[in-house]
């Protein structure tokens, strides 16, 4: 879209250094510097004009503690921060725990201290997103101001339940940034808090997002950000407060009008992805792929297969295949994606009879509606069936023995890892953290890695992304059983009786925490078979033991392990998608920040 008259003028202007407390000097000032040059004025109008601008850029405001006092100091902070991320190739999305680590390279190389380490942060986080930001389509961004930059006694604007509606009436930097940014098809925002923001990306309509916020209110957004792997540009206020704060006008106006010819096609939507994997198992769809001959058998097992579940494998099988392809899928993805849920229900089937658990998804297990026999069989049926899929998907017989054998690879580590389980609860014994975590490895993470390595295989990739993918997963794996402990045993939940017999991570963190006497009336109970005892014992001794938030630090510690294992990935559209999919797999209430 054309941009308003004077246009060239106005860019000269603002790259001088439009600020935040003169605006009707921003709104006109390109104009009447036109005119002054024209019509040669004075000396002294033209000191009046350059005095206004000086005042704009910010070199007189007083800052607020953790924002550099001075314009200068800003932009070598700035500077800093942009060197920095292209001498050691810093890639997005990065986790606030990467950017920490590059925080006192950047303070010693801009000479400043310590109490800007926020600031840093900022910086770099807007340094490693700045080229992706340039190829989001203008259509495809938001703006989000506060209103805390209007002066609210002088201010003529209305608000309403979205945020204010500006009047561009010149008294504050609000109506300016809009008008640069709509005239781009940009949708702006002007309103308060982080809940609109957060409610903003959560939505997955946002492929690019320029902020103006109070450090503060930065920090606070930036797990949503950096969950939902937002490209964003983020900068702070000068002064916090809530009436006629400041901002480096000029650095808003840079990144409204960042672009590249190189448009960047972003991320599919998440939740929208779902709901196409959550299709592929309905009745009539699942009849098209399994190899249906109507008894009994292939009604049990496919009952079971298309009911209750969160479909985090075929997801992340159709992720990976699309964040590669750009394409939603093919007949044979929707056949491999079958495939790896036949695993996963296979695999819950033996483990309810394994662990004699009576109850699954709310309702009666296979093997209690069923009989184990009928439901062995049940699991065995939808094992044969995944290996089937796999071996007819695709045409390229290469691509099928490699699937085949990631499948093989995956099924065998998972049994090994049950076996460790089933051992210990044949014979319990002092179970020490690092074991279950072992445990869980081999159990949980085989599923994951399956599902992934298939879909990058599918997509025609190599073996280094397969070997990023394994670590990936491993980690990830991890991190989702440890969830599922803190579910059982959290503050205020009432863990069953027999979980207390099962190798849990919350169990062993509790008994290496515990006084000797509980100690040895753990043990006494579980040589005992004595499952509600131990139980009890175990919900004693949670709380003085510290299993629980030591149980927390490690599932952040292996969620920033999975995440960390994308660095070395070369798309950022898997690198995105994989982000946004572990976000919504482990919770974005257990991210911090």
């Amino acid at each position: 879209m054309g941009g308003p008259p004077f246009a060239d003028e106005a860019g000269a202007f603002r790259r001088a250094g439009a600020g935040s407390n003169t605006l009707e000097s921003v709104c006109c000032g390109f104009v009447h510097r036109r005119r002054y040059r024209e019509n040669a004025g004075t000396e002294t109008v033209t000191r009046q004009i350059d005095e206004q601008m000086e005042r704009a850029r910010g070199l007189e405001e007083p800052c607020s503690a953790g924002i550099p006092s001075s314009r200068q100091l800003r932009e070598r902070v700035r500077r800093a921060a942009e060197a920095h991320v292209a001498e050691h190739a810093l890639r997005p999305p990065m986790t606030m725990v990467e950017i920490s680590e590059h925080v006192e390279p950047v303070r010693s190389a801009a000479g400043v201290g310590p109490e800007y380490a926020g600031f840093i942060a900022v910086m770099l986080g807007n340094a490693t997103w700045r080229e992706t930001v340039a190829r989001v389509p203008f259509g495809r961004r938001v703006l989000l101001l506060p209103q805390c930059l209007r002066g609210r006694e002088t201010c003529p604007a209305e608000v309403d339940d979205v945020g204010l509606l500006c009047q561009s009436c010149g008294r504050c930097p609000i109506g300016l940034l809009q008008q640069e940014a709509e005239e781009r098809g940009y949708v702006v925002l002007v309103a308060e808090g982080t809940t609109v923001v957060t409610t903003l990306l959560e939505t997955g309509k946002v492929d690019a997002v320029i902020g103006v916020g109070c450090l503060e209110a930065l920090e606070r957004s930036f797990p949503a950000v950096a969950g939902n792997a937002i490209p964003g540009i983020a900068i702070p206020l000068l002064r916090d407060g809530c009436d006629a704060t400041g901002v480096d006008v000029d650095w808003v106006l840079d990144a409204i009008h960042l672009s590249r010819t190189d448009t960047w096609r972003g991320c599919p939507d998440v939740d929208s992805m779902r709901a196409r994997v959550a299709a592929w198992f309905e009745e009539q769809a699942l009849e098209r792929v399994l190899h249906w001959e109507g008894g009994q058998t292939d009604r049990i097992a496919l009952t079971w297969l298309k009911g209750e579940g969160k479909r985090w494998r075929p997801l992340l099988l159709a992720a990976v295949y699309q964040a590669i392809t750009g394409e939603e899928g093919t007949d044979a993805t929707r056949e491999l994606a079958v495939a790896v849920e036949c695993f996963h229900k296979a695999s819950l089937i033996h483990d309810d009879i394994e662990d004699r658990d009576p109850v699954r998804y709310g309702a009666p297990t296979l093997h209690v509606q069923h009989g184990v026999p009928v439901a062995l069989n049940a699991g065995d049926f939808l094992l044969g069936e995944g290996y089937r899929l796999i071996a007819r998907c695709c045409a390229a017989p290469e691509q099928a023995v490699r699937m085949l054998a990631i499948a093989a690879e995956g099924h065998r580590d998972l049994c090994l890892g049950q076996g460790e389980e089933l051992c210990w609860v044949a014979a319990p014994q002092p179970l020490t953290a690092d074991a279950v975590l072992r445990i869980f490895r081999r159990k949980t993470a085989p599923a994951f890695e399956v599902a992934l390595r298939l879909g990058a295989v599918a997509a025609g990739t190599n073996g280094d992304l397969c070997g990023a993918l394994h670590d990936f997963s491993q980690a990830l794996g991890v991190a989702y059983q440890i969830r599922d402990d803190l579910e059982d045993f959290g503050d205020d939940a009432e863990a069953p009786d027999d979980v207390a017999m099962r190798p849990s991570l919350l169990l062993a963190l509790a008994y290496e925490g515990a006084q000797e006497g509980t100690k040895r009336r753990i043990e006494h109970a579980w040589r005992a078979g004595d499952c509600r005892e131990a139980a009890r014992l175990l919900r004693e001794c949670l709380g003085d033991s510290g299993a629980v938030p030591r149980a927390r630090q490690l599932l952040d510690d292996h969620r920033d392990e999975a995440l960390a294992a994308l660095r070395v990935i070369d798309s950022l559209e898997l690198r995105v998608l994989l982000h946004r999919v572990t976000w919504r797999i482990l919770g974005g209430n257990q991210a911090r920040p």
